[in-house]
């Protein structure tokens, strides 16, 4: 097995079973960070390995021809009665072919998204101004709409916006700061942004466990981040019982909910003795080993099939 050929082993192995892996992490670390590197981690290295090991099939040797030239030239040998090309150079070109038609569908999804979420913002913007709500410097402003039901999201972009029904007004004073909380910590750390591009990777990918189960699994972390920082500043009693008020409240695709993903898990969290404790020393690690899992899984797969 060549080099190239071990590492494609790699990134599939990672790409099929890693997600019960992080899923075991999941329920013995407490840290959403730390497991959210965990699956951005796991996510980066598969595709800069990937990349890697067909630039290697389509670059075989000491040559240092451009890879889309290789690509070409492989093509014209299939159209004519010449040797059959080797495997390393299908699998190469079949590899390249792929990763083209998946950045296509990657970039034509997220492109699709952003309009999406700008349309969003833009008629919450109309609001927001209609409502004559101004927007403090350096923080994010609040809409506050009609709506019978208690609703709490927010809309990433620049500047971002908050959006409350109008009947959360009635809410205890540290429900509702608990709810503000939430939602400025998914604007502060750009959670939108993160989820749109793990959605986008999954629309582009969907036959891959890895990207497919990565959307929920980040919407979670993200959801759990953010729950950690409304608990810091406002207790876990108040972010318990702003969960429960705000449990299944309509909320567009592009937003990112008060309430918006498994509930039940992040108040079992919240119930936990530690939740949502910080862990320096797991997030090194699960970082560190989901960069170097396709890579190492492949030496390891090369170095058995040559014994």
């Amino acid at each position: 097995m060549s080099l190239a050929l071990a590492l494609l082993t790699g990134t599939a192995a990672v790409a099929w079973w890693g997600p019960a892996a992080l899923r075991l992490c999941f329920r013995h670390v407490a840290d959403p960070i730390a497991v959210l590197l965990g699956w951005l981690g796991l996510l980066l290295a598969v595709i800069a390995t990937f990349v890697l090991a067909i630039a290697m099939l389509l670059a075989p040797g000491t040559t240092h021809e451009w890879a889309l030239h290789d690509l070409a030239r492989i093509c014209w040998h299939w159209t004519r009665p010449s040797r059959p090309p080797a495997l390393d150079e299908v699998v190469g070109a079949a590899g390249a072919l792929i990763m083209l038609a998946v950045l296509a569908k990657f970039a034509a999804t997220c492109a699709r998204r952003a309009r999406s979420a700008h349309r969003a913002r833009r008629a919450h913007a109309d609001l927001l101004t209609l409502a004559g709500g101004v927007s403090i410097p350096g923080e994010a402003a609040v809409l506050w709409i009609p709506h019978p039901t208690p609703l709490a999201y927010s809309l990433g972009g620049s500047g971002g916006v908050t959006v409350l029904a109008s009947c959360a007004r009635d809410l205890p004073a540290d429900q509702l700061a608990a709810v503000l909380s939430h939602e400025r910590a998914h604007l502060r750390e750009r959670h939108h942004v993160l989820v749109s591009a793990v959605e986008g990777l999954a629309a582009a990918v969907p036959w891959l466990p890895l990207t497919r189960e990565a959307p929920s699994a980040v919407r979670l972390l993200v959801e759990l981040r953010a729950d950690a920082a409304a608990v810091r500043e406002c207790g876990h009693a108040a972010v318990r019982n702003a969960l429960l008020t705000f449990a299944g409240a309509p909320h567009p695709p592009s937003a990112l909910s008060m309430a918006g993903a498994d509930v039940a898990i992040r108040l079992q969290r919240l119930h936990a003795r530690r939740p949502h404790e910080r862990n320096v020393a797991a997030r090194a690690v699960l970082a560190s080993v989901a960069l170097i899992a396709p890579l190492s899984i492949g030496l390891l797969a090369g170095i058995i099939s040559c014994l």
